[in-house]
Protein backbone atom coordinates (compact mmCIF):
# COMPACT_ATOMS: atom_id res chain seq x y z
CA UNK A 1 0.00 0.00 0.00
CA UNK A 2 2.49 2.50 1.11
CA UNK A 3 4.92 1.47 -2.95
CA UNK A 4 1.31 2.43 -4.35
CA UNK A 5 0.88 5.82 -2.76
CA UNK A 6 4.52 6.41 -3.24
CA UNK A 7 4.25 5.35 -7.10
CA UNK A 8 1.03 8.22 -6.88
CA UNK A 9 2.89 11.05 -5.55
CA UNK A 10 5.71 10.77 -7.88
CA UNK A 11 3.79 10.64 -10.57
CA UNK A 12 1.89 13.73 -9.57
CA UNK A 13 4.86 15.74 -8.98
CA UNK A 14 6.03 14.45 -12.67
CA UNK A 15 2.30 15.37 -13.78
CA UNK A 16 2.81 18.86 -11.96
CA UNK A 17 6.18 19.31 -13.49
CA UNK A 18 5.08 18.68 -16.80
CA UNK A 19 2.03 20.90 -16.69
CA UNK A 20 4.15 23.91 -15.55
CA UNK A 21 6.78 23.80 -17.71
CA UNK A 22 4.32 23.74 -20.63
CA UNK A 23 2.66 26.77 -19.29
CA UNK A 24 6.00 28.16 -18.90
CA UNK A 25 6.43 27.59 -22.81
CA UNK A 26 3.39 28.91 -24.02
CA UNK A 27 3.72 31.89 -22.12
CA UNK A 28 6.94 32.59 -23.08
CA UNK A 29 6.26 31.86 -26.76
CA UNK A 30 3.60 33.86 -26.44
CA UNK A 31 5.68 36.92 -25.16
CA UNK A 32 7.82 35.91 -27.64
CA UNK A 33 4.63 36.08 -30.92
CA UNK A 34 3.88 39.73 -28.82
CA UNK A 35 7.33 41.70 -29.01
CA UNK A 36 7.79 40.83 -32.64
CA UNK A 37 4.05 42.12 -33.62
CA UNK A 38 5.22 45.32 -31.62
CA UNK A 39 8.28 45.59 -33.21
CA UNK A 40 7.17 44.98 -36.90
CA UNK A 41 4.59 47.74 -35.89
CA UNK A 42 6.68 50.25 -34.62
CA UNK A 43 8.49 52.49 -37.08
CA UNK A 44 12.56 52.87 -36.84
CA UNK A 45 13.84 55.87 -35.48
CA UNK A 46 13.96 58.69 -37.85
CA UNK A 47 17.75 60.28 -37.91
CA UNK A 48 17.18 64.05 -37.68
CA UNK A 49 17.55 65.87 -40.97
CA UNK A 50 20.61 68.79 -40.72
CA UNK A 51 19.83 71.30 -43.06
CA UNK A 52 23.43 72.67 -44.55
CA UNK A 53 21.58 75.20 -46.73
CA UNK A 54 22.29 78.21 -46.00
CA UNK A 55 23.06 81.82 -47.74
CA UNK A 56 25.64 84.55 -47.05
CA UNK A 57 26.49 87.09 -49.25
CA UNK A 58 30.39 87.86 -49.04
CA UNK A 59 31.19 90.57 -51.12
CA UNK A 60 29.53 93.17 -49.35
CA UNK A 61 27.49 93.98 -45.87
CA UNK A 62 24.35 95.95 -45.47
CA UNK A 63 24.40 99.22 -45.23
CA UNK A 64 27.63 99.83 -46.77
CA UNK A 65 28.35 102.83 -48.86
CA UNK A 66 30.13 102.91 -52.80
CA UNK A 67 31.08 104.85 -54.99
CA UNK A 68 30.32 103.35 -58.28
CA UNK A 69 26.74 102.38 -60.19
CA UNK A 70 27.91 99.25 -61.51
CA UNK A 71 28.30 96.74 -58.36
CA UNK A 72 29.46 93.05 -58.55
CA UNK A 73 28.05 91.26 -55.60
CA UNK A 74 29.18 87.47 -54.77
CA UNK A 75 28.30 85.05 -51.90
CA UNK A 76 27.96 81.37 -51.40
CA UNK A 77 24.44 79.51 -51.17
CA UNK A 78 24.97 75.51 -51.74
CA UNK A 79 25.70 73.68 -54.72
CA UNK A 80 23.90 74.67 -57.79
CA UNK A 81 21.13 76.53 -55.99
CA UNK A 82 19.08 78.89 -58.05
CA UNK A 83 20.03 82.34 -56.99
CA UNK A 84 17.53 85.45 -57.14
CA UNK A 85 18.46 89.31 -57.33
CA UNK A 86 15.62 91.56 -56.90
CA UNK A 87 16.23 95.07 -56.75
CA UNK A 88 14.64 98.24 -58.28
CA UNK A 89 17.04 99.09 -61.03
CA UNK A 90 17.38 94.75 -61.78
CA UNK A 91 15.89 91.52 -61.52
CA UNK A 92 18.14 88.32 -62.35
CA UNK A 93 18.33 85.16 -61.86
CA UNK A 94 21.05 82.53 -61.95
CA UNK A 95 22.60 79.43 -60.54
CA UNK A 96 25.23 78.38 -58.02
CA UNK A 97 28.48 76.99 -59.24
CA UNK A 98 29.19 73.08 -58.04
CA UNK A 99 30.48 74.77 -54.52
CA UNK A 100 27.98 77.29 -53.81
CA UNK A 101 29.62 79.81 -54.98
CA UNK A 102 27.50 83.00 -57.40
CA UNK A 103 28.17 86.17 -59.05
CA UNK A 104 26.20 89.09 -59.88
CA UNK A 105 26.66 91.96 -62.37
CA UNK A 106 24.47 94.71 -61.56
CA UNK A 107 23.78 98.58 -60.91
CA UNK A 108 23.25 101.01 -58.65
CA UNK A 109 20.80 103.52 -58.65
CA UNK A 110 21.99 106.92 -56.77
CA UNK A 111 20.91 106.93 -52.98
CA UNK A 112 19.89 103.95 -51.39
CA UNK A 113 19.16 100.68 -52.48
CA UNK A 114 17.17 98.00 -50.82
CA UNK A 115 18.35 94.58 -52.64
CA UNK A 116 16.56 91.25 -51.98
CA UNK A 117 19.43 87.89 -52.74
CA UNK A 118 16.93 84.62 -52.48
CA UNK A 119 18.71 80.90 -52.71
CA UNK A 120 16.28 78.36 -53.80
CA UNK A 121 16.42 74.23 -54.96
CA UNK A 122 13.72 72.27 -56.47
CA UNK A 123 13.33 70.85 -53.33
CA UNK A 124 11.02 74.14 -52.30
CA UNK A 125 13.52 75.07 -49.89
CA UNK A 126 14.34 78.92 -49.91
CA UNK A 127 16.65 81.58 -47.75
CA UNK A 128 16.97 85.26 -48.40
CA UNK A 129 19.25 87.43 -47.24
CA UNK A 130 18.07 91.17 -47.54
CA UNK A 131 20.56 93.86 -48.06
CA UNK A 132 20.80 98.44 -48.17
CA UNK A 133 23.54 99.95 -50.19
CA UNK A 134 23.84 103.39 -50.75
CA UNK A 135 25.64 104.64 -54.29
CA UNK A 136 27.16 108.42 -53.98
CA UNK A 137 29.68 110.33 -55.44
CA UNK A 138 29.69 113.02 -52.77
CA UNK A 139 33.27 112.72 -51.01
CA UNK A 140 33.87 110.69 -47.95
CA UNK A 141 36.57 110.57 -46.30
CA UNK A 142 38.95 110.28 -42.74
CA UNK A 143 41.06 113.05 -41.75
CA UNK A 144 44.62 112.94 -42.84
CA UNK A 145 45.83 112.57 -39.08
CA UNK A 146 43.08 109.85 -38.94
CA UNK A 147 43.93 108.37 -42.34
CA UNK A 148 48.27 107.85 -41.22
CA UNK A 149 46.65 106.15 -38.26
CA UNK A 150 45.10 103.54 -40.18
CA UNK A 151 46.34 103.47 -43.34
CA UNK A 152 47.61 99.79 -43.55
CA UNK A 153 44.40 98.52 -42.80
CA UNK A 154 42.67 100.94 -45.02
CA UNK A 155 44.55 99.76 -47.68
CA UNK A 156 44.37 96.76 -47.47
CA UNK A 157 40.12 97.35 -47.39
CA UNK A 158 40.83 99.35 -50.53
CA UNK A 159 43.29 97.38 -52.80
CA UNK A 160 40.45 94.65 -51.90
CA UNK A 161 37.87 94.24 -54.91
CA UNK A 162 34.43 94.08 -53.81
CA UNK A 163 33.95 91.55 -56.95
CA UNK A 164 35.49 88.56 -58.70
CA UNK A 165 38.80 88.86 -56.50
CA UNK A 166 37.43 88.59 -53.33
CA UNK A 167 35.19 85.83 -54.87
CA UNK A 168 38.35 83.39 -56.37
CA UNK A 169 40.27 83.77 -52.67
CA UNK A 170 36.91 82.85 -51.07
CA UNK A 171 36.44 79.83 -53.70
CA UNK A 172 40.38 79.08 -52.61
CA UNK A 173 39.70 78.82 -49.30
CA UNK A 174 36.45 77.37 -49.42
CA UNK A 175 38.56 73.73 -51.01
CA UNK A 176 41.29 74.16 -48.63
CA UNK A 177 39.20 74.25 -45.62
CA UNK A 178 35.64 74.08 -44.61
CA UNK A 179 35.67 74.09 -40.95
CA UNK A 180 36.18 78.13 -40.78
CA UNK A 181 33.55 80.50 -41.12
CA UNK A 182 32.52 82.41 -44.02
CA UNK A 183 32.70 85.61 -42.10
CA UNK A 184 36.24 84.28 -40.52
CA UNK A 185 37.71 84.15 -44.56
CA UNK A 186 36.29 87.12 -45.71
CA UNK A 187 37.76 89.12 -42.73
CA UNK A 188 41.32 87.30 -43.60
CA UNK A 189 41.52 87.97 -47.40
CA UNK A 190 40.59 91.54 -47.27
CA UNK A 191 41.67 92.92 -43.49
CA UNK A 192 38.42 94.41 -42.61
CA UNK A 193 38.04 92.98 -38.60
CA UNK A 194 39.26 96.30 -37.30
CA UNK A 195 39.23 98.58 -40.48
CA UNK A 196 36.96 101.70 -40.26
CA UNK A 197 34.80 100.78 -42.98
CA UNK A 198 32.58 103.28 -45.02
CA UNK A 199 28.77 103.17 -44.12
CA UNK A 200 25.48 104.90 -45.20
CA UNK A 201 22.64 104.67 -42.39
CA UNK A 202 19.11 105.93 -43.30
CA UNK A 203 15.79 106.26 -41.49
CA UNK A 204 13.32 108.69 -39.96
CA UNK A 205 14.88 110.52 -36.90
CA UNK A 206 13.42 109.55 -33.63
CA UNK A 207 16.20 112.14 -31.34
CA UNK A 208 18.56 114.43 -32.16
CA UNK A 209 20.72 116.73 -30.84
CA UNK A 210 24.08 118.58 -31.35
CA UNK A 211 26.04 115.97 -30.97
CA UNK A 212 24.23 112.46 -32.18
CA UNK A 213 20.84 111.42 -33.57
CA UNK A 214 19.39 108.29 -33.92
CA UNK A 215 17.46 107.03 -36.65
CA UNK A 216 14.81 104.30 -36.54
CA UNK A 217 14.35 102.16 -40.65
CA UNK A 218 12.29 99.25 -40.34
CA UNK A 219 12.09 98.41 -36.33
CA UNK A 220 16.42 99.52 -36.49
CA UNK A 221 17.98 101.55 -34.48
CA UNK A 222 21.22 103.44 -35.51
CA UNK A 223 23.17 106.09 -33.05
CA UNK A 224 24.90 108.46 -35.47
CA UNK A 225 27.36 110.63 -33.91
CA UNK A 226 28.49 114.29 -35.24
CA UNK A 227 31.78 115.42 -35.11
CA UNK A 228 33.24 119.05 -36.31
CA UNK A 229 33.89 117.91 -39.86
CA UNK A 230 29.81 116.57 -40.16
CA UNK A 231 28.57 118.34 -42.97
CA UNK A 232 24.48 118.83 -43.34
CA UNK A 233 22.94 119.06 -46.66
CA UNK A 234 19.53 119.36 -47.92
CA UNK A 235 18.44 117.42 -51.08
CA UNK A 236 21.44 117.07 -53.31
CA UNK A 237 24.08 120.13 -52.09
CA UNK A 238 21.75 122.91 -50.19
CA UNK A 239 23.71 123.25 -47.15
CA UNK A 240 21.99 123.38 -43.62
CA UNK A 241 22.76 123.61 -40.31
CA UNK A 242 21.81 120.62 -37.65
CA UNK A 243 19.20 122.95 -35.87
CA UNK A 244 16.90 122.81 -39.10
CA UNK A 245 16.68 119.00 -38.45
CA UNK A 246 13.98 118.16 -36.99
CA UNK A 247 12.14 114.58 -35.35
CA UNK A 248 10.46 112.29 -37.95
CA UNK A 249 12.67 114.09 -40.94
CA UNK A 250 13.85 111.00 -43.19
CA UNK A 251 18.00 111.20 -43.81
CA UNK A 252 20.97 109.35 -44.70
CA UNK A 253 24.07 109.89 -42.73
CA UNK A 254 27.73 108.72 -44.50
CA UNK A 255 30.58 108.02 -42.74
CA UNK A 256 32.79 106.09 -41.36
CA UNK A 257 31.64 102.55 -38.90
CA UNK A 258 34.75 102.17 -36.60
CA UNK A 259 34.53 98.11 -35.55
CA UNK A 260 37.05 98.57 -32.00
CA UNK A 261 34.23 101.26 -30.52
CA UNK A 262 31.07 100.05 -32.17
CA UNK A 263 30.35 103.41 -33.29
CA UNK A 264 29.73 105.32 -36.48
CA UNK A 265 30.20 108.86 -36.92
CA UNK A 266 28.67 110.27 -39.97
CA UNK A 267 30.81 112.97 -42.53
CA UNK A 268 27.75 113.90 -44.29
CA UNK A 269 24.20 113.97 -43.52
CA UNK A 270 21.52 114.38 -45.91
CA UNK A 271 18.16 115.61 -45.50
CA UNK A 272 15.58 113.71 -48.16
CA UNK A 273 11.81 113.05 -48.97
CA UNK A 274 10.65 109.92 -47.20
CA UNK A 275 10.65 107.81 -50.41
CA UNK A 276 7.58 105.77 -52.08
CA UNK A 277 7.47 101.94 -50.77
CA UNK A 278 9.07 99.84 -54.01
CA UNK A 279 7.04 97.98 -55.88
CA UNK A 280 6.15 94.46 -54.67
CA UNK A 281 8.18 91.66 -56.42
CA UNK A 282 8.97 88.26 -55.25
CA UNK A 283 10.43 85.04 -56.46
CA UNK A 284 7.88 82.41 -57.32
CA UNK A 285 8.45 78.54 -58.21
CA UNK A 286 7.41 75.42 -59.29
CA UNK A 287 6.74 72.91 -61.77
CA UNK A 288 5.36 73.25 -65.33
CA UNK A 289 1.26 72.14 -65.38
CA UNK A 290 1.29 73.88 -69.12
CA UNK A 291 2.06 75.93 -71.66
CA UNK A 292 0.14 78.09 -74.35
CA UNK A 293 1.88 79.75 -76.07
CA UNK A 294 3.55 82.44 -74.12
CA UNK A 295 1.63 81.89 -70.80
CA UNK A 296 2.82 79.27 -68.50
CA UNK A 297 0.47 77.51 -65.98
CA UNK A 298 2.23 76.29 -62.31
CA UNK A 299 0.79 76.23 -58.96
CA UNK A 300 -2.80 77.49 -59.98
CA UNK A 301 -1.34 80.89 -61.66
CA UNK A 302 -0.58 81.57 -64.92
CA UNK A 303 2.42 83.66 -66.04
CA UNK A 304 2.72 85.83 -69.08
CA UNK A 305 6.04 86.24 -70.96
CA UNK A 306 6.58 89.64 -72.52
CA UNK A 307 9.07 91.11 -74.40
CA UNK A 308 11.08 92.25 -71.93
CA UNK A 309 11.07 88.88 -69.81
CA UNK A 310 14.42 87.33 -69.20
CA UNK A 311 14.00 84.07 -70.10
CA UNK A 312 17.13 81.39 -69.09
CA UNK A 313 16.93 77.54 -69.56
CA UNK A 314 19.69 75.46 -68.09
CA UNK A 315 21.37 73.89 -70.98
CA UNK A 316 20.11 76.27 -74.10
CA UNK A 317 21.61 79.08 -75.88
CA UNK A 318 18.83 80.81 -77.13
CA UNK A 319 15.75 79.67 -75.23
CA UNK A 320 12.52 79.99 -75.98
CA UNK A 321 9.01 78.65 -74.87
CA UNK A 322 9.63 75.99 -77.61
CA UNK A 323 12.06 74.55 -75.10
CA UNK A 324 10.02 74.03 -72.17
CA UNK A 325 8.07 70.97 -71.28
CA UNK A 326 5.33 69.92 -68.81
CA UNK A 327 7.17 68.92 -65.56
CA UNK A 328 10.40 71.31 -65.59
CA UNK A 329 11.16 73.35 -62.43
CA UNK A 330 10.34 76.90 -63.00
CA UNK A 331 11.50 79.82 -60.60
CA UNK A 332 10.51 83.42 -61.98
CA UNK A 333 10.62 86.78 -60.56
CA UNK A 334 7.39 88.90 -60.86
CA UNK A 335 6.18 92.76 -59.57
CA UNK A 336 2.37 92.03 -58.00
CA UNK A 337 -0.18 94.90 -58.61
CA UNK A 338 -2.03 96.18 -55.60
CA UNK A 339 -4.35 93.82 -55.45
CA UNK A 340 -1.65 91.22 -55.16
CA UNK A 341 -1.96 89.89 -58.30
CA UNK A 342 0.47 89.33 -61.04
CA UNK A 343 1.39 92.56 -63.37
CA UNK A 344 4.23 91.34 -65.47
CA UNK A 345 6.90 88.70 -65.18
CA UNK A 346 10.62 89.80 -64.89
CA UNK A 347 12.50 86.74 -65.38
CA UNK A 348 12.31 83.13 -65.34
CA UNK A 349 14.82 80.65 -64.95
CA UNK A 350 14.00 76.73 -65.71
CA UNK A 351 15.60 73.72 -65.11
CA UNK A 352 14.77 70.91 -67.54
CA UNK A 353 12.58 67.71 -65.95
CA UNK A 354 12.62 64.51 -67.43
CA UNK A 355 10.07 64.99 -70.29
CA UNK A 356 12.85 67.99 -71.44
CA UNK A 357 15.13 66.69 -74.29
CA UNK A 358 17.17 69.41 -72.83
CA UNK A 359 17.49 67.87 -68.99
CA UNK A 360 19.37 64.73 -70.66
CA UNK A 361 22.38 66.91 -71.93
CA UNK A 362 24.08 67.84 -68.63
CA UNK A 363 25.47 71.16 -68.75
CA UNK A 364 26.66 73.48 -66.13
CA UNK A 365 27.11 76.24 -68.95
CA UNK A 366 25.14 78.55 -67.65
CA UNK A 367 27.23 78.61 -63.79
CA UNK A 368 27.81 81.86 -62.37
CA UNK A 369 30.97 83.19 -64.50
CA UNK A 370 32.93 82.53 -60.61
CA UNK A 371 33.89 78.65 -62.14
CA UNK A 372 35.76 79.87 -64.74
Amino acid sequence: MKKEVLIAVIAGLILGLVITMGIYTANRSLNQQRAKKLMQNTPPPTMPVVNNKSLNVTSHESFDLVDKSDLTLSGVAWPEAVVALISEADSQIIRADAEGIFVFKTRLIKGFNEIAIIAGDETGTTQTQNLVLTYSTSKIELQSFVFGLITPALAAEEASPAGETVTDKIKERLQDTVSEGLVAIKEEITGKATAPRKKAYLGKISSLDETNQTLTYKEQNFNVNFNEDTVFVKGTNTAIDWEDLEVNNFVIAMGFYHPDTESFTALRVSLIKEPEPPVNQQLVQGRISEVDGQKITLNGKTLTLNKKTVLTISGVDKPGTDDLALGDSLFAIVTLDSNGDIDRVDAVYIIPGKNNPAGLVPTNIDATKSAE
